[in-house]
């Protein structure tokens, strides 16, 4: 006699036979969506469980440390930028550049800060400031109505000397600098959108711990499939000068997605590392002889100084220029309707050998259906609160991500 459980599968394979398979496919080959290579099936199993864990902190210590936010951005249609990155670019300076320092995806701005600032005010209500670290530019929907948020130019934190730039690492080597910058911040970049409400606790425990958001990658199999990045340079770069101090192992680059820092270990490491650091300065464009302090050195040096802890971190990341990226589009509204979300995701911009048409418009498409807004002419507020008036009627448009 079959099992009850049998008949039910045959059941289902008969009347459903696409779910059938889609069910059997997904058991034998899990769905992984993270880069911390956790299952589709356990995605929001650890999410709930992080939450219980954040309440539990929350209601066991109270602090009222406040925490901020960094953006580093460019708006390369900009004429002026354009000019002085064409400037830079026809330099004898550039020969040890790195390999895609200079392609255009780098650079290119599709709007994503608006997005990604919107779901930091709708998710994260309770960061204090908003930095947006840029080259002499201020984004067309900002217009100074938002008194959580502030423009910092390069010269503020960056000596002359290295002006202008356009390496990410040099720029994201003088964060601590920001005036006014508290000790806890999250730095974020403006392909990076924070994808469901979080606790404060999720990247700053109440004990004033951070979180460090480890990646299930491996750095040595990544060079020894040939990815030579000056990004994956730079990690190694780090990790023989962290040696010199420590006894470590790393071998895993973080998750894509934003990074809880300390500007106290930001101090410590341009203490420990003063030489090192200057020496990368002049890198105009990023190089294989660079450091990446925010993304790796810091959050690495935060963990080995006892300043933080490996965290679960549920980040959907993918090319938007990929087939893949619509798959995603797809997944991601239909997990927001039913709380199983996670908790960032980042569309990324590279270049990809199967590109699909009007990448950049079906991203806008479902960032607007995602976090519906629906924006005329780029200037809708952010967020109506108080004493922020609304400027701008919202108008439904159509998704066209699919």
């Amino acid at each position: 006699m079959k099992s009850t459980g049998s008949v039910r599968k045959i059941r289902k394979l008969i009347k459903q036979p696409g779910i059938f398979f889609r069910d059997y496919l997904n058991k034998k080959y899990p769905v992984v969506n993270s880069e911390i290579s956790v299952s589709e099936n356990d995605e929001h199993t650890l999410i709930r469980y992080g939450i219980l864990l954040h309440d539990q902190d929350a209601q066991t210590l109270v602090s009222d440390n406040p925490i901020d936010v960094v953006f580093t951005w460019v708006n390369n249609q900009d004429p002026v930028w354009q000019k002085k990155f064409q400037t830079a670019t026809q330099t004898g300076r550039l020969k040890e550049q790195g390999r895609h320092a200079d392609d255009a995806a780098r650079f290119a701005n599709h709007n994503e800060l608006y997005y990604s600032v919107h779901s930091i005010r709708k998710y994260l209500p309770w960061v204090r400031n908003i930095y947006i670290v840029t080259d002499a530019q201020t984004p067309d929907w900002f217009h100074g109505q938002y008194s959580n948020i502030r423009i910092i130019d390069h010269t503020q934190i960056i000596d002359a000397a290295y002006l202008p730039t356009f390496n990410s690492h040099v720029i994201e080597a003088h964060l601590h600098r920001i005036p006014g910058l508290g000790e806890n911040f999250i730095y974020f970049n403006d392909d990076v959108f924070v994808a469901r409400p979080l606790q404060p606790q999720h990247f700053f425990r109440n004990n004033n711990i951070a979180s460090i958001f480890i990646s299930g990658k491996s750095l040595r199999q990544m060079q020894q499939k040939g990815t030579g990045t000056p990004t994956l340079a730079a990690s190694f770069n780090c990790i023989r000068l962290l040696k010199t101090r420590y006894n470590i192992n790393i071998d895993a680059p973080l998750v894509h997605t934003y990074v809880p820092l300390k500007k106290s270990i930001f101090e410590k490491a341009w203490q420990l590392y003063q030489d090192e650091i200057q020496a990368f300065l002049p890198n105009k464009l990023r190089t294989n002889r660079d450091l990446n302090l925010a993304t790796f050195l810091i959050p690495w040096l935060m963990y080995l100084e006892g300043k933080s802890v490996p965290t679960h971190e549920i980040c959907y990341y993918f090319n938007i220029r990929s087939p893949h990226a619509l798959t995603q589009y797809r997944k991601l509204i239909e997990k927001k309707a039913t709380d199983r979300q996670p908790h960032s995701f980042c569309a990324n911009d590279f270049n990809s050998l199967n590109q699909i048409p009007d990448y950049q418009e079906k991203l806008m498409a479902m960032l607007e259906s995602y976090y519906r807004i629906y924006k005329d002419k780029q200037h809708t507020p952010l967020r109506k609160t108080k004493n922020e008036p609304q400027t701008a009627k919202i108008k439904k448009r159509p998704k066209t991500f699919l």
